[in-house]
């Protein structure tokens, strides 16, 4: 078993929520289904539902196997052999009320993982990331977004200057996110069309991309640390952009 899934070069997905999600998502083509065969789990019932609905394959397999299949430990007793997750378009990511998520050179699955769960929680349209020096979309970063990565619009990029020029073109204002900036995210008004620079975990936004954001802000902060981390910086920022796009105009206590 294990010389055939090496010669295959399968994808597989690991984790209860990023399988499920799949098979909700309905993106991806899921070949096969490993489930530990000692375990007895009701969230596992429900993913074995689903599978049998949509007449996917399922095999019962012991815990060293599943482990093999998924190449961690952290598979949570099932597995799914899957296709490649589809990409869009750029330009189907422009639309009447685009909230956009752009994210430069993060090369940490985790810190992707987590920005990707937090944009389609604080409702993003959307995410842009570039094809070279950049975290492939992997089963860890599915797994760490909780299965978010299925269902958010993502577009993988070869030039992201040209494509943030390209948005600005559409009537998308462009924020990057810069500890630098001299404006704070809390005292700037984020329009219906917003695309959001998050910079890499060591260098933050790149020169070239800073100078073609409309607009730079800062997270404001305290403490001796210089800044956040990218997921977290990211995630504070994105809900400022939901609770102005969802309250804007309404009294709150």
């Amino acid at each position: 078993m294990k010389s055939k899934t090496k010669k295959t070069k399968q994808h597989y997905l690991y984790g209860i929520h990023p399988v499920k999600e799949a098979l909700v998502a309905q993106k991806r083509k899921i070949n096969q289904i490993f489930v530990n065969q000692h375990t007895r789990n009701p969230r596992l019932t429900e993913i074995e539902d689903i599978a049998s609905q949509k007449k996917i394959h399922m095999s019962y397999v012991s815990s060293a196997e599943l482990k093999q299949i998924a190449g961690c430990e952290e598979h949570q007793h099932v597995v799914a052999q899957v296709s490649t997750l589809p990409l869009i378009d750029l330009q189907d990511l422009v639309s009447s009320h685009a909230f956009i998520i752009i994210c430069d050179q993060i090369m940490d699955p985790h810190n992707l993982g987590a920005i990707i769960r937090t944009a389609l929680a604080s409702g993003a349209t959307g995410l842009i990331m570039p094809k070279d020096n950049s975290t492939p979309l992997s089963s860890t970063v599915s797994k760490v977004s909780a299965g978010a990565m299925e269902h958010l619009p993502i577009a993988r990029v070869t030039n992201l200057v040209r494509s943030i020029k390209l948005l600005k073109d559409a009537g998308i204002w462009i924020f990057g996110l810069d500890s630098k900036a001299k404006s704070s995210v809390y005292h700037v008004q984020f329009d219906e069309n917003v695309g959001l620079v998050v910079g890499g975990e060591h260098k933050g936004i790149r020169r070239l991309i800073l100078e073609n954001c409309d607009q730079v802000v800062h997270i404001p902060q305290s403490g001796p640390l210089d800044s956040l981390n990218a997921s977290v910086a990211a995630g504070v920022a994105m809900y400022e952009v939901f609770r102005q796009r969802k309250y804007r105009g309404v009294n709150h206590d």
